[in-house]
């Protein structure tokens, strides 16, 4: 609390935490600065006044042959179908974020594998650190209505009949194997 460092956790609340979060304590300790494991995500470095960049966590969770998708309630736009995300504060890891998000948005338990990539979405302008998460647990279910209005699992190959294609980061499409173009439902 004064800026000293916390130390280790008991072993009962790192395996809590660990599942929770789905890495270890150690990455979950580790300042955000020190990120050698993904190093495609970009970590906002500025401290000015001004405050830090907006960047969301894209969890792209897959289950076998389907991947989680969310339908978004969206005042300007109406639904749109989109992965689960949540807002990256500074000092958090987005992998923690995709996770905890995953959670809270559908009640699927997943892990973060890997990070896919970083870009400016094309359509908000705001930075996206896509993380490619594993499903280990749960029913999908929309555990949060006041943001989505539904929750599903897809197959894969079907995912652009729900997201328009130029609107997916391409190495998301690469890693599903999505390579067909919408067909109307």
């Amino acid at each position: 609390m004064n800026g000293n460092p916390v130390g280790q956790p008991r072993p009962a609340t790192t395996r809590l935490l660990e599942r929770i979060f789905g890495i270890s304590i150690t990455e979950l300790l580790t300042s955000p600065d020190a990120d050698e494991d993904f190093p495609d995500v970009e970590i906002p470095r500025q401290s000015s006044p001004a405050g830090h960049e907006l960047r969301v966590a894209i969890a792209v969770v897959t289950k076998e042959t389907d991947v989680l998708i969310v339908c978004r309630r969206d005042e300007a736009s109406g639904l749109t179908w989109q992965f689960p995300a949540g807002i990256v504060k500074p000092g958090t890891r987005a992998e923690a974020v995709a996770v905890r998000e995953t959670v809270a948005e559908t009640g699927v338990r997943c892990l973060a594998v890997r990070s896919i990539g970083s870009r400016l979405h094309p359509a908000t302008n705001v930075r996206c650190d896509y993380v490619l998460c594993e499903y280990v647990a749960g029913d999908a279910q929309n555990a949060d209505p006041a943001e989505n209005a539904d929750v599903t699992w897809i197959d894969r190959r079907r995912l652009t009949r729900f997201i328009a294609p130029d609107q997916i980061y391409r190495p998301v499409l690469d890693i599903l194997g999505v390579t067909e173009q919408p067909t109307l439902a």
